[in-house]
């Protein structure tokens, strides 16, 4: 139990003492965020000044100080190495604004090299879990990059989404899963100290896509535990990282539905539409959104231990919460109201 306390501890301290000083250096550096004046109406800015960007590297920094007190693996060497590309990718965005095609086959190559070395989903035949592994994290690094459209949110979720997985990996005897998911937990808290409304630092692009790598390899080495039955095997992680898949979803359909480009950013997540339920309230937004990950974890754990139909029932109740979540968001039009995106 130390360990864990140790892993947690450092990947959180590394985090609160490295961050102000990324700040520093990014705001020197000109690793900015300009806020397009345009964008909003009068006094509705949450962010009036420039905020540096770069949050992504004490994020990284955190889970690497980390990593060293993860119970040894051979593969943890590889997992940082694949991480670091991904942080690579991010930091290319930020920067260069990497073009969409080529983000896509470095997330396809990092997939492919993961289930090659790592390990594909378990629980499916090979010939499907190798496009499924594939796809996920393709998906759930674009997915966590989308889901940081607000103060507070990704970071937020992403640290409860972990230790999530880490009572996953505590019922499903999985030692690697425990270390890795309280390592990220604890530098996403970390960093959400500086990253809560109002927000004095972005993580970008580096920290999406770091941590969307991370959220899929978590997601993947958690099918590899001990489970009652193959249903909870393949179902309990996706009920983790399923607010992340529904927001994605939601937005694509939107997109499709209206005739606009997919990789197009706009103001029409879960999020933002739940903010103006709220009167533009980022903060009671959050909660909401907060507040439903806790109850996917909850249930993602009674699926991972519980009998076959309890099990099936517990994510019922996961799907259809939020499908009626989807639903009732989809009438309401954040575009009418001032904008809420970066």
């Amino acid at each position: 139990m130390s360990e864990k306390y140790a892993t947690f501890t450092i990947a959180f301290a590394t985090v609160a003492i490295t961050t102000p000083l990324v700040r520093w250096v990014s705001l020197k550096l000109g690793w900015v965020h300009r806020p397009d004046p345009t964008k909003w109406l009068p006094k509705a800015n949450p962010h009036p000044r420039i905020i540096a960007m770069g949050g992504g590297l004490s994020i990284f920094a955190g889970i690497l100080g980390a990593a060293f007190f993860v119970r040894y693996d051979p593969r943890l060497f590889l997992f940082i190495g694949l991480a670091t590309c991904a942080l690579a990718l991010g930091v290319w965005d930020d920067l260069k604004k990497c073009h969409p095609a080529v983000r896509l086959v470095v997330q396809t190559l990092l997939g492919i090299v993961t289930g090659l070395f790592i390990g594909w989903v378990h629980g499916l035949p090979l010939w499907l879990a190798t496009p499924v592994t594939i796809f996920g994290f393709v998906g759930l690094m674009n997915s966590v990059n989308m889901m940081d459209n607000m103060d507070g949110t990704a970071s937020g979720l992403m640290a409860l989404a972990m230790l999530g997985y880490t009572g996953l990996g505590m019922m499903t005897q999985n030692t690697l899963v425990i270390g890795l998911s309280l390592a990220v937990a604890g530098a996403c808290l970390g960093f959400w100290l500086y990253n809560k409304p109002p927000a004095t630092i972005f993580m970008g692009d580096a920290g999406s896509m770091v941590l969307g790598y991370l959220l899929a390899l978590v997601g993947t080495l958690a099918t590899h535990g001990e489970y009652p039955h193959g249903f909870a095997r393949l179902f309990a992680s996706c009920l983790l990282a399923g607010l992340f898949i529904a927001d994605t979803t939601f937005v694509v359909i939107w997109r499709l539905k209206h005739g606009l480009p997919v990789m197009w950013g706009d103001k029409n997540h879960l999020s933002h539409r739940l903010a103006t339920c709220f009167s533009h309230s980022e903060w009671k937004a959050n909660s909401v959104l907060y507040a439903v990950q806790m109850g996917l974890n909850l249930m993602a754990l009674s699926v991972a231990v519980a009998p076959l139909s309890f099990s099936l029932l517990s994510f019922a109740f996961g799907f259809a919460g939020l499908f009626l979540l989807a639903r009732k968001l989809w009438a309401i039009i954040p575009l009418k109201s001032p904008a809420l995106s970066r």
